[in-house]
């Protein structure tokens, strides 16, 4: 009897496991299907490409929606997240990474050392030229301007008949006022920053009414009050939340941050499509569409595959 009951056991045993590979199967093809369904005809060997991302919201958008489209294209790519620009640099440099996105006056003054320049297409055309030297090939540029703002709230602009940085800085001068500006601890120290600004508008205002912050809470400062004025993103989404207006740069104050996709010349090369894709993604960001998509993901909490998905199948860069 034993022996019976050890064999009736083993079976049982054997049934399980067949039931639950089968279910296992199942739920695999499930996830497979989903997985596909931005993708055409699979192969059994894809290429694969390594993008990068900057810890940004703008910049995990960028990854998402270049990521989809190489899928789409029949690549496997691998998505990897930095923490700041020196190590996604280094990570492109070492061919740790085939490709991510970098802003033209980053690359101008902290990858080649120089001062920035202002003139958007001369400032692309020289850091395309430089990196070209190292192997890096820069693809075409958006029109997205990741640059310095100053925003303040509605009512300070509708009581001080404020619309541009030019009107701010005059009625500073006029009304001898000591207005609290806030800023970040980076803009206090670059060299396109708070001294940028003051000799833009032949202004001394004094570090004395500057209050250092970190990035993420400076259009809240703004609306509760505690500051008149900040100097942060324009991309941040918190300023549209909180009803807070950018004002006018009504000169050149602000070097140009535009956004394009760098990789290396050997993956540009080995792979041509990549550069078709990508460029006309590029053709396609502007500061806008940009601020909308941050939104979306910061503010209103949707998830980043699924709005950088629908950007790509709104603008047709992808089929539905």
């Amino acid at each position: 009897m034993s022996s019976f009951f050890k064999v009736c056991r083993v079976f049982v045993i054997f049934i399980c496991c067949l039931f639950l590979l089968s279910c296992n199967d199942s739920h695999s093809l499930d996830l497979t299907k989903k997985e596909n369904q931005l993708k055409p005809e699979e192969t059994s060997e894809k290429p694969v490409i390594q993008i990068g991302s900057k810890a940004l919201t703008e910049q995990y958008l960028l990854m998402k929606m270049t990521a989809l489209l190489l899928k789409y294209e029949g690549f496997s790519v691998k998505e990897i997240r930095f923490l700041d620009s020196p190590s996604i640099r280094q990570a492109l440099e070492q061919g740790y990474i085939d490709m991510y996105w970098e802003y033209t006056n980053t690359a101008r003054m902290y990858y080649h050392k120089k001062s920035p320049v202002y003139n958007g297409d001369q400032l692309y055309n020289l850091v395309k030229e430089e990196d070209a030297m190292s192997g890096i090939t820069w693809l075409n540029r958006s029109d997205f301007n990741s640059s310095w703002r100053l925003f303040v709230t509605r009512s300070f602009v509708e009581k001080h008949h404020i619309h541009t940085i030019s009107d701010l800085m005059k009625y500073i001068q006029r009304e001898e006022k000591k207005i609290k500006i806030a800023t970040n601890e980076e803009f206090l120290i670059r060299e396109d920053g708070f001294k940028r600004l003051n000799e833009a508008y032949h202004i001394d205002m004094g570090k004395e009414n500057v209050i250092a912050l970190d990035s993420k809470i400076l259009p809240l400062a703004v609306k509760e009050g505690r500051v008149d004025v900040a100097v942060g993103m324009g991309s941040d989404s918190h300023i549209e939340e909180y009803g807070l207006v950018v004002l006018k740069e009504d000169k050149v104050v602000f070097p140009p941050y535009h956004a394009a996709p760098v990789m290396l010349t050997k993956t540009m090369k080995e792979y041509p499509v990549v550069r078709e894709k990508l460029n006309r993604l590029s053709a396609e960001l502007t500061n806008e569409k940009i601020h909308q998509l941050v939104y979306k993901v910061d503010i209103l909490h949707q998830d980043v595959s699924k709005v950088a998905y629908d950007f790509l199948v709104t603008n047709e860069l992808i089929q539905k």
